[in-house]
């Protein structure tokens, strides 16, 4: 079988003599056809973080990253109903081994969904991550006329935009905040309505100048009533953590949902947390039933990702293909197997 081998940080390779898996009690075979590098692929690539979640190894000991991508039902473990070989399908481990031609999913409504027959693989592949990005959006309630921020606009934060506006909602702004001009107009494509990057200066007076600004009891706040941080904390960032910029951004009795993973403890002021009294969601994952929104909405055309998949790569281009992810015009990056 033919893989990808996360070896340790900075260095993956292709394997083609891997031991394929076989399916266990209540999971089916996956036939992979396509594969997508998530941010937190990304995380455990610079420094390790979270690998223990993130491959699932061979009989030979080869790492294998990947846990969102589609392809078809290649064989049946006992007690699985319901499936058929051949069946066109999403799937979702949360432990790796995507990333290679065969992976066993357990069957079951959170990680094993039917995509359409229209639906290209590439498009469903990107199904987990929107599915996220709907849950966010259901934790934060963001409402017509508020001022909503989106910190972070890799897949997952261009998801948040492009779930509110699937679901009809019309905030007064939509700003996303990315150091990366190419994904700011990514996110201006896709629905923010301003894009903020953070080397044009502080982010709170960007924000604030388009905003206002607005004064109490709780000290200052930039008019912004929810915030997405979808970036976490990355090691060689500069500036605040993303968190400290959202405490400082919203409102007395905000919103905050935190998505984006953190490579490890960071210096954080957290006085405005007593002081705004703001409510902070924590976010990981989905609903089952926002896996299916998620096809839905991609087959519907009301989301369109095809315009977030900047690259393509076969499997034995995988040192490239996340070189690729880490470069500032990524999106996505995407495996074809």
């Amino acid at each position: 079988m033919r893989c990808a081998d996360f070896t340790h940080p900075g260095e993956i390779l292709f394997r083609g003599d891997a031991t394929a898996p076989q399916p266990g009690t209540g999971e089916v075979l996956v036939a992979v056809r396509a594969c997508g590098i998530c941010g937190s692929d990304l995380h455990m690539f610079r420094d390790n973080s979270y690998r223990d979640k993130l491959v699932r190894e061979t009989a030979e000991s080869y790492a294998i990253p990947g846990h969102e991508f589609a392809g078809t039902i290649a064989a049946l473990g006992h007690g699985v109903t319901g499936w058929a070989i051949g069946d066109r399908v999403v799937g979702v481990t949360g432990m790796g081994g995507g990333m290679a031609d065969l992976v066993a999913v357990p069957d079951n409504p959170f990680q094993l969904v039917r995509i359409p027959d229209d639906l290209p693989f590439t498009l469903a592949a990107t199904t987990e991550p929107l599915a996220d990005g709907l849950q966010m959006v259901r934790k934060g309630a963001p409402a017509d006329g508020e001022n909503v921020v989106v910190i972070g606009v890799g897949i997952i934060g261009l998801g948040v935009i492009q779930a509110i506006v699937a679901r009809g909602i019309a905030p007064q702004r939509i700003i996303a905040v990315d150091v990366h001009q190419a994904r700011l107009d990514k996110a201006l494509e896709v629905g923010a309505t301003h894009a903020v990057n953070p080397r044009d200066g502080d982010v709170f007076d960007q924000i604030a100048a388009l905003c206002g600004l607005s004064e109490s009891y709780a000290g200052l706040s930039a008019s912004v009533a929810l915030v997405f941080d979808c970036a976490g904390y990355i090691r060689h960032m500069q500036g605040p953590p993303p968190l400290e910029t959202a405490l400082r951004l919203v409102n007395p009795n905000g919103r905050i949902v935190c998505f984006g993973g953190f490579e490890g403890p960071m210096t954080i002021d957290m006085s405005p947390l007593i002081q705004k009294q703001p409510t902070i969601f924590g976010s990981n994952g989905y609903a089952a039933e926002e896996l299916v929104e998620a096809l839905d909405l991609m087959r519907s055309g009301r989301v369109d990702r095809a315009t977030l998949i900047s690259h393509d790569f076969p499997l034995e281009r995988i040192a490239e293909s996340f070189a690729a992810q880490l470069q500032p015009e990524a999106v996505k990056v995407m495996l074809h197997i």
